[in-house]
């Protein structure tokens, strides 16, 4: 379980962060709950080991829900769809990830 605080403007950016968090999260078998207007938990639903994979990741054309779902590949094998999208903000963040030993196939 993790506990987060100062999510509350997550709503009002390029896209609802919170929703799009939290349908993300339950590809991976999480779930992202408010407990009120300023606490979130992410809470396992399943057993990462048993998701099948790969599992797509949508970004939602927003560059920061890429970055958010990119070290999930140290642990499962997922998609991020539209990777091109954190050329927003960050151009080289795949091949700086790249440098730092994360390996992925190309679209």
């Amino acid at each position: 379980v993790a506990e987060f605080t100062g999510l509350e403007s997550l709503k009002i950016k390029e896209t609802n962060r919170i929703l799009a968090l939290q349908k993300e999260l339950k590809k991976i078998g999480a779930e992202l709950i408010e407990e009120n207007e300023t606490l979130w938990r992410i809470v396992p639903t399943e057993n990462i080991n048993a998701i099948k994979t790969p599992i797509s990741i949508a970004t939602y054309d927003d560059h920061r829900m890429a970055m958010a779902f990119a070290p999930l590949a140290t642990l499962i094998d997922i998609e991020i769809q539209d990777p091109s999208v954190v050329n927003k903000s960050y151009p080289s963040f795949w091949e700086h990830l790249k440098l730092a030993g994360f390996l992925w196939k190309e679209p």
